[in-house]
């Protein structure tokens, strides 16, 4: 283990500008915070660049991690409480932050761990809240896999990964540019796009078991033109007088549905 005292050092730097999407983008890393998700990104075979932990932690958890780490010959770095501040964005931070890389996948990578399973398509959603709450419920529900559309909040900023917690280690997520590519690609796949409207047909009434693709909108606008003439639009029934649901309530309560039918 080697001690990195000063928050100016070269490797501090970089992983504290890992809090910027430009630069998570350029260096295709990421950070996770806690000795709960650390250790299983260790046993999910993620990419581990390295390991900080705060000097003097009395956190026996952290100890055994950072030891483990050792053992499968990870760089571990045991920081100054100054330089540990500089990587970690929470109020109570939890003693121990990794540096992962990135998991790029590839379309056929993608199908081969979906096949006909479910996904849901975040398009354009903005609430780094909802998307992390989205992928840990998708994963929890059965789906398979997650699609993103340019313009949405990435998933790779600290606050979705918090949310996401574990899930954003297993859950296969593929990028898209815009709605067209996407469409035709997953047309190609077998897979039906469902997008949700006010006066529509009940989900309750659709056939969601297999091979459908849940699509949620920006909090604001909703779904894009494209993605709604390219779908079959599904409603929520709803009494009282509420117009629209959270969206992440709304996702959840159709992967639920979805979940129900397979059962």
């Amino acid at each position: 283990m080697q001690t990195i005292s000063s928050k100016e050092n070269r490797i501090i730097k970089e992983a504290a500008s890992l809090f910027e999407k430009k630069y998570r983008d350029e260096l295709g890393l990421f950070l996770l915070e806690g000795p709960n998700i650390v250790k299983e990104a260790m046993e999910e075979g993620g990419r581990v660049r390295f390991i900080f932990t705060l000097a003097g932690s009395s956190s026996e958890e952290v100890q055994e991690i950072a030891a483990l780490a050792e053992e499968k010959n990870l760089a571990v770095y045991e920081l100054s409480s100054e330089a540990f501040a500089k990587v970690t964005q929470t109020n109570s931070p939890q003693d121990i932050v990794a540096v992962m890389e990135k998991r790029q996948m590839t379309e056929d990578e993608f199908f081969k761990l979906v096949q006909n399973g479910n996904v849901v398509v975040l398009d354009r959603l903005q609430d780094p809240g909802n998307v992390g709450t989205i992928i840990r419920t998708a994963e929890a529900l059965g789906f398979k896999g997650l699609a993103v559309i340019k313009g949405t909040a990435d998933v790779y900023q600290p606050k979705v990964v918090r949310a996401a917690a574990g899930s954003m280690l297993r859950f296969p997520i593929i990028f898209f540019e815009d709605e067209d590519t996407l469409t035709t690609v997953f047309k190609n796949h077998g897979k039906k796009l469902y997008t949700t409207a006010m006066q529509a047909k009940s989900v309750y009434d659709a056939d969601i078991k297999e091979n459908s693709c849940i699509v949620i909108g920006n909090e604001g606008n909703g779904v894009s033109k494209k993605l709604l003439e390219n779908s079959e639009t599904l409603s929520i029934p709803m009494e009282g007088k509420t117009e629209s649901l959270n969206a992440a309530i709304s996702a959840s309560i159709i992967m639920y549905e979805s979940l129900r039918q397979r059962r």
